[in-house]
């Protein structure tokens, strides 16, 4: 892969040198953005499994996790050319939020269904909101944000599978209280469901399985089943506690959500920065001394 100009040159010494090699990702995107500005589509062939319009959605959005941390600290940086600069980058990705959820536009995302991978994109468009909601929120229009308010809302009473999926539908309510106004009464029995089902994948040290922990007999059954039809996951639950779900998944959404949600679940919030206290003392063996990570493991 060549050298790319302002992150393999950087230093990352200071907030300054972390802003600068967030432009410089997210600056190559931009030439990929479709008419709309609502997706984005890179010129190279998948393995996605899921249909083109939300691959091209999640194009668009995973990007949003940087977007809407530069956002969030925008009156922060020091330089004006460096805010100019980050000003101008972001205007794709907010025109490209009023487009995809606009149901009379062509680039609409298509509203949440059963088991859809939209789901995964909402918790970074949710997380965006979160962060910066006077940046990207507040300038909406008020049909805007009926429209943001209604996809959200999409995500509440689908099928999703027990597992860090849940952190999904979490973050799209906490962004309806939080965010666009959403009595929190009208969200919380769902909230609870979640929550209450993700916090039973909890392990120890701080670690949290993706997904109920099989049991014996579980296992013993996937055996038999496997054995007869070729197939290992019909019996739905697994023994999965990898790099992925433990530190990215898990981890980092449990630490999102005690950031964004203390004043309305304070004591989950403490039980989740405890954990995040325990899980930091051990995860550092997954890391070389150069700061590698372990390529044998589960990553994004």
């Amino acid at each position: 892969m060549p050298p790319l100009p302002g992150f393999s040159d950087n230093n990352f010494q200071t907030r300054t040198d972390l802003i600068k090699a967030t432009v410089a990702l997210l600056k190559p995107l931009t030439r990929h953005f479709s008419l709309g500005e609502a997706r984005i589509r890179i010129p190279t062939g998948t393995g996605a499994h899921f249909d083109e319009t939300a691959a091209q959605f999640e194009g668009f959005a995973r990007p949003l996790w940087a977007v809407g941390a530069l956002l969030q600290g925008f009156d922060t940086i020091k330089s004006p050319e460096l805010a100019t600069e980050v000003d101008e980058l972001v205007q794709p990705w907010l025109r490209g939020l009023v487009a995809g959820t606009d149901p009379e536009n062509p680039e609409y995302w298509g509203a949440v269904q059963n088991m859809d991978q939209r789901m995964v994109e909402a918790e970074i468009v949710s997380f965006a909101l979160l962060a910066a909601p006077e940046k990207i929120y507040e300038p909406l229009s008020d049909s805007q944000k009926k429209n943001v308010t209604a996809w959200l809302r999409s995500m509440n009473g689908k099928t999703m599978p027990p597992n860090n999926w849940r952190w999904f539908r979490v973050f799209s309510n906490l962004a309806l209280v939080k965010v666009c106004g959403v009595p929190y009464k009208e969200v919380q029995d769902e909230m609870k469901m979640d929550l209450d089902l993700l916090d039973t994948f909890f392990l120890r040290d701080g670690w949290s399985a993706d997904g109920p922990w099989q049991t014996v007999e579980q296992a013993e059954r996937e055996k038999t089943q496997a054995q007869e039809t070729g197939r290992r996951d019909a019996v739905g639950t697994g023994r999965q506690a990898d790099y992925y779900s433990g530190s990215f998944a898990i981890q980092f959404s449990q630490l999102l959500y005690s950031k964004f949600a203390y004043d309305i679940d304070r004591p989950r919030c403490e039980v989740y920065r405890q954990r995040a206290r325990e899980f930091g003392a051990r995860i550092w063996r997954y890391f070389d001394s150069e700061g590698m990570s372990n390529r044998h493991l589960h990553s994004l």
